[in-house]
């Protein structure tokens, strides 16, 4: 559901577990690996691929899945629907309701998406591959960073004989 995307990504942790008998009409709605889903009702615009780890997976009703061809195209739409460009779009073609905004898949295809030539949907792909790898080792190094420094700041505080009756400079 919408709920499960965060940071633009699918957070896997919170999905719930689901008992689905296999047969062709249940094979038509599980989720592909860089299939990308859209929230259809939400109270913002939120948009996720599917990485090929999420494993067998549904989409509920609230959000709009899109299969593109293959997975440069996946990764490309939503790069660009998280683009400002893209979230801009998306937002002027919801309608709002009382307490959530909608938007149809009609009004979701109507989208123009700038397409790179052909040859270069693969370097894009690649590109956004490796942002994204990058971003998530920054974030967790900062996480890192932040916690190391609170803890030897806090622990020096504790500890009388390593810190002085000034308190600790910053």
């Amino acid at each position: 559901s919408g709920n499960n995307i965060r940071d633009d990504q699918i957070d896997v942790t919170g999905l719930e577990t689901l008992l689905i008998h296999e047969s062709e009409f249940t094979a038509k709605h599980l989720l592909r690996p860089y299939d990308v889903v859209v929230t259809g009702k939400s109270t913002a615009v939120k948009a996720a691929y599917v990485p090929p780890s999420t494993g067998r997976a549904v989409a509920n009703s609230t959000l709009i899945v899109v299969s593109p061809h293959d997975a440069d195209m996946g990764l490309y739409l939503w790069w660009f629907l998280t683009s400002r460009e893209g979230r801009r779009a998306v937002e002027s073609r919801m309608v709002a309701g009382i307490t959530l905004s909608s938007l149809l898949p009609s009004a979701l295809a109507d989208i123009e998406v700038p397409l790179p030539p052909p040859h270069d949907l693969r370097l894009l792909a690649q590109l956004i591959l490796a942002s994204e790898q990058a971003y998530r080792a920054a974030t967790e190094a900062a996480k890192i960073r932040r916690n190391a420094v609170r803890d030897h700041l806090i622990r020096g505080l504790l500890e009388p004989e390593t810190s002085s009756r000034q308190g600790v400079a910053l």
